[in-house]
Formats: structure tokens, sequence, C-alpha cells
């Protein structure tokens, strides 16, 4: 995930935006997105086209510039993929994560929070604009936080919602709650979720989430393994395993990890790859 914790990338033209009809110079080039946030692809990766500046004022949402080119994204596409299972590459996964964070945030508020009347795009796509009150809106991020849970034998903690595919299997997430801290979020989800109480709690990393507008903080913490008791409506089932187990796991197709763009991917893979 060092793509994450770079600098991004995407330069997202705040100043530009507010004064300028389309920005100027290099080329437009745009990622498809359904209004439901499926992406077209072109083979693993997202469908890129070059837009004409006449396409510009039909609906586009700018992401920013990444060196000479101006990305933007449209909701024109028929059909496409859900892309949390592929492996993007991380320039086009940087720009799709902003692309479906607009897109969906877009899709989902059309009103003014404070007088209900509609409200408009603008800023070319940062905010929107009740024009009868007057208040601007901007995209809403929901913090999240995502833990790699140990015990006393650097086993890892991996358990399977009822959701999901049969084999699937991730560490422990769950929404900050309002008036929380993140670590606070942390404690509270692993005891509802699994009874228990965790101790060392390290920050690790964060990820933009937008399924639908998550930001994913990333922990690794230490449990006894002899307190799990999991909450049976929210998993079915779950257990710490060794670094063996895993890999003998994975490699007969009975469990398989989040996708390769994800967090918890690389959480599991950090753990997986250290010494035991």
């Amino acid at each position: 995930m060092t793509h994450w914790q770079n600098p991004s990338l995407l330069d997202r033209l705040d100043p530009l935006r507010a004064t300028h009809p389309s920005p100027a110079g290099g080329r437009n080039r745009c990622l498809h997105l359904t209004p439901t946030g499926k992406v077209a692809m072109a083979g693993e990766q997202p469908h890129v086209t070059e837009l004409a500046d006449e396409d510009l004022a039909v609906g586009a949402i700018l992401l920013g510039r990444v060196g000479e080119d101006h990305w933007w994204v449209l909701t024109d596409a028929d059909r496409g993929v859900d892309p949390r299972h592929r492996d993007v590459a991380p320039e086009l996964c940087q720009l799709l994560f902003a692309g479906l964070a607009l897109v969906q945030w877009h899709e989902e508020h059309p009103s003014c929070p404070r007088c209900g009347q509609a409200t408009v795009p603008e800023r070319l796509g940062a905010s929107r604009r009740c024009h009868f009150c007057g208040t601007q809106v901007f995209p809403r991020t929901d913090p999240a936080v995502i833990v790699a849970v140990t015990d006393e034998d650097d086993r890892l903690l991996l358990t399977h919602a009822p959701s999901w595919p049969e084999a699937r299997v991730s560490v422990q997430a769950g929404f900050v709650e309002a008036g929380e801290s993140a670590e606070q979020a942390v404690h509270r989800e692993l005891l509802e979720e699994t009874g228990l109480h965790v101790s060392a709690v390290t920050y690790v990393a964060s990820q933009p989430w937008p399924f639908p507008r998550s930001l994913m903080l990333g922990f690794t913490a230490v449990a006894d393994a002899h307190d799990l008791a999991l909450d049976r409506r929210e998993l079915d089932w779950g257990a710490f395993h060794t670094r063996e187990e895993v890999r003998r796991a994975l490699e007969r197709g009975e469990l398989s990890l989040p996708g390769p763009m994800s967090l918890a991917h690389q959480l599991i893979q950090g753990w997986l790859g250290s010494a035991g």
C-alpha cells in the first residue's frame, strides 16, 4: 500500500475550480462508471478514453491533474464491474477511488441537508450548492478501523461474515462512532464482535475505500485467543491461524483473501511475510 503513504499523484487543482470552466493544456483523460459505481474495464484495468473539450460540459467531474494530463470521470457506462477484487495499477487506483467517491456522493446527495431543496454541482464537481439557501455541500468520508489481531503465539485472527463468499476471510473492521477516537473504536469493535480485550494497539496505515465512502485506518493489536467469543449476528465463523495454516488453506482454496487493492489484504500479507 506504499502509494497511499506517499504524496498523491493527483493535483486536485482546488484554486482553479472556482474561476475556470475547465483547465487548459494537456490531454483530457476520462474514466467511465455507471451511476451505481461499477467501472467500465479494458481487460484488468479501468477503461480510459480521451475527451474532446466539447465533451467536458456533459456531466464530467474533474478529478485533477497528473503530470500534464487532466483526469475526469463520467457516469455514462451502460455496464461495468465491481473493482474491489481487481488488481488495478497504483496510478489508476488513486484516480479510480477518487472518481468512485465523487460519483457516488453526487448520486446519493442531490438535496440540501439544511433546507431539503435541490443542489447542483459546482467547482467542476468538487462540491454542490443549494441555490435556495446558499449552502455549499462537500463530499463526506466515514472513518473506519481495520485491525489485524494476533495472539500470544503470533497467530492471526481471521473471520467470515455471513454475506461473504464461502471461503472469504478477513481481519476485523468497523466504523468509528460519533465522539470516539480511532483507538477507542478498535477496542469497542473487537470486544463487541469477538469478545476480545485487545492491547498494544498500533497504527499502521490508512487507505480510502469508496464503497461507498470510507477512510480505512489500519491497526495491529494483540489479544488472548482463549477469550474469543464471536457475535454470530456479525461473524459466523473465525479462528486464530498460524502462517503455515493460512498458506496451506490458500493453496487448497479453503480460504480466500480480500482483493489486492484493499488494506485488509495488505495487513494479512504483511503478517504472512513477517517472521513468526
